[in-house]
């Protein structure tokens, strides 16, 4: 009988898991190797975008990084690097971009994403108090041809009954007026939300330590230990901490902690940058996907977010200021009202990516009672309720009934082993 739980990482995934358990009756203790709330969870644009949802490694995607590999300002950039892991994780990566994976990709997030929106909407009625968005999404590009190109490379954005409808500019300057005339196409897409995400993990955590669930901060997770088959305890802050079941949700770091426990997953970072604008010289209601640029432009109670690029190499928060100076120009293009020479104070995330682009959620192989739920890449915010539904129904055991199983498979941990037992392209 599994009576209490203990998640390592309190980001957005694990306190999403942690108020999940709880709300299942589970004593929860939440591990975490930080002071507060810190890391990528709360340096996002917030969207929940199931309209979105596909692969990282994409077809194209290897000739688009090489032609991008000269401008240090670009959308994708993989910064030169010897490290083995990181050798081996780009390796991978390039052999998933082709058309059977990603589209096998994308069928499995359409599976994942059915809930997504109302699980969302349970937080606000169980109480969980975040800034929440429900204005949708606008889609904008420089050019028919680009949105186009955007369509068809997402495989059709309409799934899960999510729509996206074209419009021309000048519709789109109707409901954004802030936008430029250089904005002559885009797609509306009305069922997407988003949130800011320092108050969703605020609010997670709030709602946790009200069910009961103990937090223990500034603890890095050193050990894991075992008897048999199963885990025992973590060690933390030199202090042992025990439970029933274990689930690793430390982001970035996950790939670190599989390892203590036997398993390495191959999860790298994927550094993602942004900038919060409180100037009000551009205002928008809904949150705009600037297509050329690859930039997310949120629209929060007291200020615009500005997200983008995806920068492979880089293992700590530095700010490269060519990247920042990137998204601002790539702003004021799409948004002329946008002061140009503005040199806003940037932030960094680093999103925990896998090589197939892909969440892993699931028993750890080789071990009976700890999970991981990790690697959600640029997906952590709008995946998080629904992974905490999958680790719960694992660890009561309901994975093996109805469509359960189905949607969990393609996450299994196990698909990083190889044929005679050993991790492949581990991080």
């Amino acid at each position: 009988m599994t009576d209490s739980a203990v998640i390592v990482g309190a980001g957005v995934i694990g306190l999403a898991t942690a108020h999940r358990l709880a709300r299942d009756g589970l004593a929860v203790t939440v591990v975490d190797a930080a002071r507060g709330d810190t890391g990528a969870s709360v340096h996002n644009a917030g969207w929940i975008v199931p309209i979105m949802s596909a692969p990282v490694p994409a077809p194209g995607m290897l000739g688009q990084a090489l032609r991008w590999m000269a401008r240090k300002d670009s959308p994708l950039y993989v910064r030169p690097s010897l490290r083995p892991e990181h050798v081996r994780f780009m390796l991978s990566m390039l052999r998933h971009c082709n058309p059977r994976d990603f589209h096998h990709g994308i069928e499995a997030l359409v599976s994942l994403n059915e809930r997504t929106v109302s699980l969302f909407d349970e937080y606000e009625k169980e109480g969980v108090r975040f800034e929440y968005h429900r204005t949708g999404q606008l889609m904008v590009f420089h050019t028919r041809e680009a949105m186009r190109r955007y369509q068809t490379e997402a495989e059709s954005p309409e799934r899960i009954g999510h729509t996206a409808e074209p419009l021309s500019g000048d519709e789109l300057r109707d409901l954004e007026p802030a936008l430029g005339r250089h904005v002559r196409a885009g797609l509306q897409c009305p069922q997407e939300r988003h949130v800011d995400p320092a108050s969703l993990v605020k609010g997670l955590a709030d709602r946790c330590r009200e069910r009961g669930v103990r937090f223990l901060h500034n603890r890095p997770v050193t050990g894991i230990r075992s008897g048999g088959q199963e885990v025992t305890s973590v060690l933390a802050g030199g202090e042992e901490i025990s439970g029933d079941v274990f689930v690793l949700a430390a982001g970035v770091h996950t790939g670190t902690l599989s390892r203590l426990a036997g398993f390495p997953l191959p999860i790298q970072p994927g550094k993602g940058y942004g900038f919060d604008d409180t100037s009000g010289s551009v205002t928008l209601r809904h949150s705009v996907y600037l297509g050329e640029a690859k930039v997310a432009v949120a629209p929060l109670s007291d200020r615009l977010r500005f997200a983008g690029t995806m920068e492979f190499g880089s293992f700590d928060s530095t700010i490269d200021q060519h990247r920042l100076r990137g998204i601002v120009r790539s702003v004021h293009e799409f948004l002329p009202g946008f002061p140009p020479g503005s040199q806003p104070r940037g932030w960094t995330g680093l999103r925990p990516m896998t090589p197939d682009g892909l969440p892993v959620i699931g028993p750890l192989p080789g071990k009976d009672n700890i999970l991981v739920a990790s690697g959600h890449c640029m997906l952590g915010v709008t995946l998080a309720p629904m992974t905490a539904e999958l680790v719960s129904a694992q660890i009561k055991g309901a994975h093996q009934a109805s469509g359960i199983a189905r949607t969990v498979h393609p996450f299994t941990p196990q698909r990083f082993a190889s044929r005679r037992g050993h991790t492949t392209a581990a991080g």
